[in-house]
């Protein structure tokens, strides 16, 4: 459900979640959202860092909603800037915001899934990443020693950082990285990015199938090593890519997933590298094809 709560404001960048949105991706077939929030912009900033109340509120309205269709929710700290730049002058206020999180969530059942941090980067380094996601795992453990934890890595949550990472052994733990390669296909036409990827490229040729191809195995290799599950908690061509090229590559990365026992979350729903098109009300047909379709 991206461009929505991880905004610093829901609707400041073009979305608002809507229920009907949720049913639509139920029926397409998709069993789980994954909901994105800026936590860190609604949240003190010193004492018990304590969460505004109205994001709380505005959250559960969306768990409760899916929850209610029978559907997982993957809820998330999206875009702590400030942590990466800064971590030791932060990590205590994230580990804050999940016991609060923790606490308010205490007795919603097993489909509620926890992410403890998007894509941890800069001076977010592997070991520092590992030890902050140890000692959240561990606070959370003290009240819901069954409930999921999805852990991303660091360098963006890239293949490169989960080969680096030393997740904690524990049993309900979901490690998770995120594909984008390669990024001058995935992200041209990116105006958010600096200089912006040109537009133009295409892929899938067999040398390029073969480096996914490959990347996937390693991911797969590092899950059997660690006795967790993956997650592909994020992959997504921007919609400047070329159509058939963008279909290509989003319907070959799932099925990667798919071959390898990988659970997956598009990004995104209706934003950018968006698979619905709410000025139309309509799925993008060859993308909801390359997603779901065999």
């Amino acid at each position: 459900m991206s461009g929505a709560l991880e905004a610093p404001n829901e609707g400041e960048w073009g979305y608002t979640v809507r229920f009907e949105d949720i049913d639509r991706i139920k029926a397409a077939g998709f069993d789980t959202i994954r909901l994105p929030v800026k936590w860190s912009a609604h949240a003190g900033t010193w004492g018990r860092y304590k969460i505004e109340d109205h994001l709380l509120e505005r959250t559960d309205e969306i768990i409760n909603y899916a929850l209610s269709q029978d559907m997982n929710v993957i809820l998330n700290v999206h875009h702590y800037y400030d942590l990466n730049m800064e971590p030791a002058k932060h990590e205590r206020r994230l580990e804050s915001i999940w016991k609060q999180l923790s606490k308010h969530y205490d007795s919603y059942p097993d489909s509620l899934i926890f992410e403890v941090l998007n894509e941890p980067h800069t001076k977010m380094t592997p070991k520092r990443t590992d030890a902050l996601n140890k000692r959240i795992v561990h606070n959370i453990r003290q009240s819901q020693p069954h409930r999921w934890i999805v852990l991303a890595t660091a360098e963006w949550g890239s293949l490169t950082g989960l080969l680096q990472s030393a997740p904690p052994a524990d049993s309900r733990v979901i490690l998770s990285w995120h594909y984008y390669d390669p990024f001058s296909f995935t992200h041209q036409g990116a105006e958010f990015f600096e200089p912006m990827p040109p537009v133009g490229t295409h892929w899938g040729t067999k040398a390029e199938i073969a480096v996914a191809t490959a990347d996937f195995e390693r991911a797969a290799t590092f899950r059997d090593l660690h006795d967790q599950p993956l997650l592909l908690g994020e992959f997504g061509a921007f919609d400047a890519a070329p159509m058939e090229d963008r279909v290509r590559w989003t319907r070959t990365v799932r099925k990667l997933a798919e071959e390898n026992d990988f659970g997956w979350c598009h990004w995104g729903f209706s934003s950018n590298f968006r698979a619905y098109d709410p000025e139309k009300e309509a799925w993008i047909e060859p993308i909801r094809a390359a997603l779901l379709d065999d």
